[in-house]
């Protein structure tokens, strides 16, 4: 616990390089999807505060899945691009948001275990508008950072109350499963 908060004490020394700090990590995780996005959500929390933390969250996430986007739609015509789309399982999945729209974009954002890196290359090759796609991503980015925020907005008390940290746990595990439940839907449906 005194770890932790020599960590915040020394963030905190970093003055209005902090709040940079705190959107470059949530934008860095779309170009390298391996990082922890929901580790990256709750410290934000922690050391921002619930609202400043969530916004800065929320605005990296925005802006590296819309980079990745957009730099995969300008690039949808390369010789890479057109390999990919060929793929059987790739034109099912195309075909299938093509014939849903957003809406399975839209639920499989919204959960923090599904790779969000994926899905905006996705939905970059296939018809969706982008206005269409940036309404979803900005909804359930939000929705998805809101919650891991909420869980994990006073990380010290997973210290002091084991009863806070197992309910978190359950409610990651609950999401987790609801989250791969519906993704595994909507992947069989492709296949349709």
């Amino acid at each position: 616990m005194d770890t932790i908060n020599t960590w915040f004490e020394y963030f905190e020394q970093l003055g209005p390089l902090k709040y940079i700090f705190g959107f470059l990590l949530p934008f860095i995780e779309n170009f390298i999807p391996i990082l922890p996005i929901i580790a990256f959500v709750i410290f934000n929390v922690n050391a921002y505060g619930f609202w400043i933390g969530v916004l800065l969250a929320w605005l990296g996430i925005l802006t590296g899945s819309y980079i990745v986007f957009v730099i995969f739609r300008k690039f949808s015509n390369s010789k890479f691009m057109k390999k990919l789309k060929q793929r059987e399982s790739v034109k099912r999945l195309i075909h299938f948001i093509d014939r849903n729209g957003i809406v399975p974009i839209f639920i499989l954002l919204s959960f923090p275990f599904t790779p969000s890196s994926l899905i905006n290359v996705v939905a970059s090759i296939s018809h969706i508008k982008s206005h269409y796609y940036i309404w979803a991503l900005c909804i359930s980015k939000l929705i998805m950072v809101s919650i891991v925020g909420f869980l994990g907005k006073d990380i010290r008390t997973f210290f002091t109350d084991p009863t806070r940290l197992i309910i978190s746990i359950v409610v990651i595990i609950v999401v987790w499963i609801v989250g791969r439940k519906i993704e595994q839907h909507y992947m069989h449906a492709s296949e349709e």
